[in-house]
C-alpha cells in the first residue's frame, strides 16, 4: 500500500462519512445490530427491566433457532460453482475459494447479514496463503457507509468502525472514568483515512482506485446501501416475551405465600403471626387474605400468541424448529411455502453478490473479470424429508433431474462417470437382495464415421 500522505483536511465524501458515523441514527443502527447478536448468542438478560433485587431474570432464546433456520439454508454444505470467464481467472478464483473455505465463510456471512442487516466482504492481502488473498468480513455493527448519490447500491465511502473504551485523559488526576472512542478507517475511491475519535491519524492513497467491499444484505431496502435485519422483529418480540416471563416469575413467587392485611387495631398493640396457628387479634381488629388475581392463564395465552407471531413474521414454520406429528408431504409444502419463498429470494440475491465478490477479487489482483457464475444451491435440503422426497421423485419422473444429478449433488467430487458406476453398483446390490433400483442407461457414445478409403 502506498505511503503517500494526503492533506489533513478531509474531502467532501470523507467528511460526510465522518459525520454519518457519529450521527444519532447510525449509532442507533449499529447498537441495534449488537443487541440482535446478543439475543442470538443468549446474552439477553442485560436488557430486562427489574424493579428490585429479588426479581430474577427469566429468558427464552427464540431468536437463535429462528434466525439459524433462515441463515442455514444455502451454505450448509460444500456447493458446486461454475464460473464463466477466462481460464486464468477461473483457476485463480477456485484457488482463493478453496483456501478460504468459501462455503463456511458464506455461512457466517449469511448469519451476520440476517442479524445485522449487512455483511461486507473484501479481499485483503495475506502472504501466508498461496494465492495471497484472504477474504475478510465485517458485520453491520462494525461498519457504516455513505451511498453514491446516483446509485445507492454502490458505496461512495465505507467506514470500518471499532468502539473502544479507554481511560480518560484525566485519570492521572484522580479521575478513574473511562471514555468511549470510535476508531474508524474510511475507504473512498481516492484514499484510506483513519480517525481516532474525531482526530485524523493517517491518510493514504487507495491503491485499487475503488472501494473493494461487497455488500451481502439481509434484506434489500430501496435507495439504501445498508440492508435491513430480519432478526430485528424477532428480537423485539423475544424481548417482550422475556420481560413478561420475568414479571410472571416474580408474581408467582409473591403469590406462593398468602399476603395478609390487618386492620382495626391501635398502634402499639402487638400481633403475633405463627405459621400453622390462628392469628390472635385485639378486640375490634380484622384480618383478611389478599387475592392479587394476577390472571396467570391470560399471561400464558399472551406469551403463546407472541411466540406464534415470531414464527409468522419471520416466515419460519414452527414445526421446522419444534417438530411435530408426521404429516403428508403436500401439507408440509404448504407450511414451508413462506420459508421457501425466502430461500428463493436469497438464492437470487446471493448469486448476484457472489458474482460481485468474484469480480472484486479479480479486480484487486488485476485479472480479467468473469461474465457469469452458476451456484448449485441445495433445494431439497430446505424441505422436510417426506416433502423433499416427493419433490425429488417428481423431478426425476418429469425428466428435470436424473439419479446421476442427485448423486453428484450429494457428492460434488464425483465425476459423471463415477456417479453412473456408483448407481450401477448399488443397483446390482439391490437386485441381489431383492430390491428394485432405478435403471441408469450408459450415455451413448457417438462413433465417428469411418472415412471412405480410396481404392
Amino acid at each position: 500500500m502506498s505511503n503517500q500522505t494526503f492533506n489533513s483536511i478531509p474531502n467532501a465524501i470523507t467528511a460526510q462519512a465522518l459525520a454519518n458515523n457519529f450521527s444519532k441514527e447510525e449509532k442507533s443502527r449499529r447498537e441495534g445490530a449488537i443487541v440482535n447478536k446478543n439475543f442470538y448468542y443468549g446474552n439477553s438478560s442485560q436488557y430486562l427491566s427489574t424493579f428490585n433485587l429479588e426479581q430474577e431474570p427469566m429468558t427464552l432464546n427464540l431468536t437463535k433457532p429462528v434466525i439459524h433456520k433462515r441463515s442455514s439454508m444455502m451454505y450448509n454444505r460444500k456447493l458446486v460453482r461454475e464460473f464463466d470467464g477466462p481460464a486464468e481467472s477461473v483457476s485463480f478464483l477456485e484457488k482463493v475459494y478453496e483456501e478460504n473455505n468459501i462455503d463456511s465463510l458464506m455461512l457466517n456471512v449469511d448469519l451476520m447479514a440476517e442479524l445485522t442487516g449487512s455483511t461486507l466482504v473484501a479481499p485483503v492481502a495475506d502472504e501466508t496463503l498461496p494465492s495471497g488473498i484472504r477474504l475478510q468480513m465485517w458485520d453491520g455493527s462494525q461498519m457504516s457507509a455513505v451511498a453514491d448519490e446516483d446509485n445507492p447500491d454502490v458505496a461512495a465511502a465505507v467506514s470500518l468502525v471499532k468502539v473502544v473504551d479507554r481511560l480518560a485523559d484525566g485519570w492521572h488526576k484522580g479521575n478513574p472514568a473511562n471514555e468511549r472512542i470510535i476508531k474508524q478507517q474510511i475507504w473512498t475511491d481516492e484514499a484510506i483515512v483513519t480517525y481516532d475519535g474525531a482526530t485524523l491519524m493517517t491518510s493514504e492513497e487507495n491503491p485499487y482506485g475503488f472501494v473493494p467491499f461487497v455488500n451481502f444484505q439481509g434484506e434489500e431496502v430501496a435507495g439504501q446501501y445498508v440492508g435491513w435485519s430480519p432478526a430485528s422483529l424477532v428480537r423485539k418480540l423475544n424481548a417482550h416475551i422475556n420481560q413478561m416471563l420475568t414479571d410472571l416469575g416474580y408474581t408467582i413467587k409473591m403469590q406462593s405465600a398468602s399476603p395478609i392485611s390487618l386492620s382495626g387495631y391501635q398502634a402499639g398493640e402487638g400481633i403475633t403471626i405463627t405459621p400453622g396457628r390462628a392469628i390472635s387479634l385485639p378486640a375490634g381488629a380484622t384480618a383478611e387474605v389478599l387475592d392479587f388475581n394476577p390472571k396467570i392463564s391470560d399471561v400464558l395465552t399472551t406469551l403463546q400468541y407472541l411466540e406464534e407471531k415470531i414464527y409468522e413474521t419471520s416466515s419460519v414454520p414452527k414445526i421446522s424448529i419444534v417438530g411435530g406429528e408426521g404429516t403428508s408431504g403436500r401439507e408440509l409444502l404448504v407450511r414451508w411455502f413462506p420459508l421457501v419463498q425466502v430461500y428463493k429470494d436469497k438464492t437470487i440475491r446471493y448469486t448476484k453478490y457472489e458474482m460481485q465478490l468474484a469480480n472484486t477479487i479479480l479486480r484487486v489482483v488485476g485479472l480479467p473479470l468473469i461474465t457469469d457464475i452458476y451456484i448449485d444451491y441445495p433445494d431439497e435440503d430446505l424441505l422436510p424429508l417426506s416433502a423433499s422426497e416427493e419433490v425429488l421423485e417428481r423431478d426425476i419422473i418429469l425428466g428435470i433431474k436424473t439419479p446421476v444429478d442427485e448423486v453428484q449433488r450429494r457428492n460434488p467430487h464425483l465425476t459423471e462417470q463415477e456417479a453412473i458406476e456408483l448407481i450401477a453398483h448399488n443397483n446390482d446390490i439391490n437386485v441381489m437382495i431383492g430390491l428394485a433400483g432405478p435403471e441408469v442407461e450408459e450415455p451413448a457414445i457417438e462413433e465417428e464415421e469411418a472415412e471412405p478409403q480410396e481404392i
